[in-house]
């Protein structure tokens, strides 16, 4: 259930350009000279780690000139093969961490930063809150540089103290007495919000029972405005109905007012028809005593007659004068044909049908006959035109004696018409002198209806004065309804927000209650937690601090006696986990011990502190793995051959040393040769045995 390194391929980290390193089983020695490029091995497995810690810069890993590198990291955890890639990549803003996949049992997987140092913290069963703190627990149970551990001996005790918390895991109890600060003092100012609110609790009773009170008499006042409101209702009620009757009344008489207004509209009505029956009986006398001479129909049919005879004599001498102007266009056709055969005679030499000279006396002979035709023709012509104006003459008076005729018949169908308009006169003048009797009639017994009318409504007068003294005693009884109305709802109101107020004060009552148990159990919480639990976190803290120290000194003292080779040395650890050297009774300042007595308290303390922690977090995984980066430094060679002793005591699974010191192949398993050539770092594994031969 342990981790091993197997092996690591680094691309453009620091000083190494390509560069692969396995690591064997057992112990293995980066050898080389200062400088060589040993610590960069163990900067690049903590960076495939755990990436970049807060505070450390990308370009302190990535080769300066180049713009990306990487890191993969193959190990073994708990016997399954595990691989861890890394890269860096250079921008305008600095170097930043580019990609991060971790690959368990061939099954990758690509992931944030923080996801995959949250997974690799979880499988080296590093305790979560790590996650987002720096490696401290790789660095104090893995891979310490022995300057950092003489620097945390030579800290403030408080700062050491806390430090150790941290790495021993066990700053919980100081976060929990924080906390515990931080909550107290939240309850306490809950407490005082509590009491602030409980402290008019007994007033809250006291008007609470004022107010209760204070319903009876409103109870009293609601009744008493019920009763006035009943008996003003009934006395409302009781004027409503006498002024229905009052308006029942006056409703008949309305009723005989409408009726005399509708028959004064009717006798109005008669009197305009009676007005235009008398204008149009007048208008009728007129037009029969205007009447004329009578109509006599003999003649206007003889009228007729000669009207149409007329117009066939004026229609057959149209034909003719028709015919006539044919004939003339015929003859005038004819002597234009005539007139160009003679042109055409005179200008003919040769004739076209027989191609022979025509002779003079020929050509006389044609126009004499030609002349003759034209004659004859001219005399027809002007006997066609005489006998057309002769018809032309007769059509014309013709024309004047039908006109004659026309106006003659338009006269006499007036005259007729006259004399069927005063038949119908006479007619409809008898018809309206009947009409204006029943009229007249009509009208009388209208004005004798309204007569009637008028004396039913002199009998309803004293309804009025006695309808308007009822309307303002219900007006007046109205109004005082109304107000007891008003009263009864003022009364209910305050009687509702009366019960309101009181539920919400004996809701607010009840929370005060409730706020006051919580007050009572939130006091005793403070008292409970400020008194026995802070007493038993503190208790607990420092009985685990205690037992850490005893365990933590007994290492210490173990280690340290190992590697100093004055025998009249001795050591211990303090309260504050600070190293103290003894000399017999005497306390030696740790400035005054010399370089290798240093180192050998920083080794010792780092050895101790490495088992202290392996054995309080028994899950890590990391237990079998340690990694010491100049561990020898100051030491004199007699300290040198004592780690021999220290490494076989140790009995890591897996030991990384980064030492310069040529004995200490010696005592190893396995050693790799770092060397450089320009600015390159590169390995060369050699073997002890091959290594102390040379």
């Amino acid at each position: 259930m342990k981790m091993k390194f197997k092996k690591i391929r680094i691309s453009n980290i620091r000083s190494y350009k390509n560069q692969e390193i396995e690591f064997p089983d057992g112990s293995l020695l980066l050898a080389g000279d200062v400088g060589a490029g040993k610590t960069s091995i163990l900067l690049a497995i903590e960076y495939a780690l755990f990436g970049l810690q807060p505070g450390q810069k990308g370009n302190s890993l990535l080769r300066n000139t180049e713009q990306t590198g990487e890191v993969v990291l193959e190990l073994e955890l708990s016997g399954n093969p595990i691989k861890i890639e890394r890269k860096l990549k250079r921008t305008l803003k600095g170097v930043s961490n580019e990609y991060a996949a971790i690959t368990i049992n061939g099954q990758k997987t690509e992931s944030s930063i923080t996801e995959i140092k949250s997974k690799i913290v979880e499988l080296l069963g590093y305790p979560p809150e790590f996650v987002k703190k720096n490696n401290v627990l790789y660095r104090y149970t893995v891979h310490t540089a022995q300057e950092q551990m003489k620097q945390i001996i030579l800290e403030d005790p408080e700062t050491r103290v806390n430090i150790l918390r941290h790495v021993f895991g066990i700053d919980k109890y100081r976060i929990i007495k924080n906390n515990l600060s931080i909550l107290l003092s939240d309850l306490k100012s809950d407490a005082k919000i509590l009491q602030g609110e409980i402290s008019t609790l007994e007033q809250d009773k006291e008007n609470i029972s004022v107010r209760k009170a204070a319903l009876t008499i409103l109870h009293e006042k609601i009744n008493f405005c019920k009763n006035e409101l009943g008996k003003k209702s009934t006395n409302r009620e009781l004027f409503e109905q006498e002024l229905k009757e009052l308006e029942k009344k006056l409703e008949e008489k309305k009723t005989f007012e409408r009726e005399i207004e509708k028959t004064q509209i009717l006798i109005s009505t008669k009197r305009e028809i009676l007005s235009s029956i008398n204008l149009e009986i007048e208008e009728l006398k007129q037009v029969v005593v205007e009447a004329g001479e009578p109509f006599n129909e003999e003649d206007y049919f003889s009228l007729v007659r000669r009207m149409k005879i007329g117009k066939d004599l004026l229609e057959e001498a149209g034909s003719s004068y028709a015919k006539l102007i044919a004939k003339e266009n015929l003859f005038e056709q004819e002597r234009t044909e005539v007139l160009s055969k003679k042109e055409r005679i005179f200008k003919i030499d040769i004739c076209p049908t027989c191609l022979q000279d025509v002779p003079e006396h020929h050509k006389h002979n044609i126009l004499n006959e030609t002349e003759r035709k034209l004659s004859e023709i001219k005399n027809n012509i002007e006997i066609l035109q005489k006998e057309k104006t002769e018809i032309f003459e007769s059509i014309e008076k013709q024309k004047k004696e039908i006109n004659h005729l026309e106006e003659n018949k338009v006269k006499l169908e007036i005259l007729k018409s006259r004399i069927e308009h005063l038949q119908r006169s006479r007619n409809k003048l008898a018809s309206l002198e009947k009409q204006k009797q029943a009229v007249e009639n009509d009208q009388n017994l209208l004005i004798k209806h309204i007569s009637d009318f008028k004396e039913k409504i002199l009998k309803y007068s004293p309804f009025e004065f006695k309808f308007r003294k009822k309307e303002a005693e219900l007006k007046q009884a109205v109004l005082e309804e109304k107000n007891t109305e008003i009263s009864l709802a003022e009364f209910e109101k305050e009687l509702e927000l009366s019960h309101k107020e009181i539920s919400l004060f004996e809701e607010m009552i009840n929370q005060k209650e409730q706020s006051k148990k919580k007050l009572q159990g939130l006091n005793e919480l403070i008292f409970w937690l400020s008194s026995q639990f802070l007493k038993l976190v503190e208790i607990t803290e420092r009985n685990v601090l205690l037992k850490l120290r005893k365990e933590f000194s007994i290492l210490f003292r173990k280690w340290f006696l190992m590697l100093i080779s004055e025998n009249s040395l001795d050591s211990q650890i303090d309260e504050n986990f600070t190293p103290l050297i003894l000399q017999g009774e005497t306390e030696m300042d740790y400035s005054y011990l010399s370089g290798g007595e240093r180192t050998a308290v920083a080794l010792a303390y780092r050895l101790a502190l490495n088992q202290t922690i392996n054995s309080l977090m028994s899950k890590i995984k990391t237990r079998g793995l340690i990694i010491l980066d100049e561990p020898t430094d100051g030491f004199s060679e007699a300290q040198i051959d004592k780690m021999r002793e220290i490494l076989a005591e140790l009995n890591a699974d897996q030991l990384i040393i980064v030492s310069h010191e040529q004995k200490i192949e010696s005592f190893v398993d396995n050693v790799l040769r770092v060397s450089k050539e320009g600015d390159i770092s590169f390995i060369e594994q050699l073997s002890p045995s091959k290594e102390i031969a040379s």
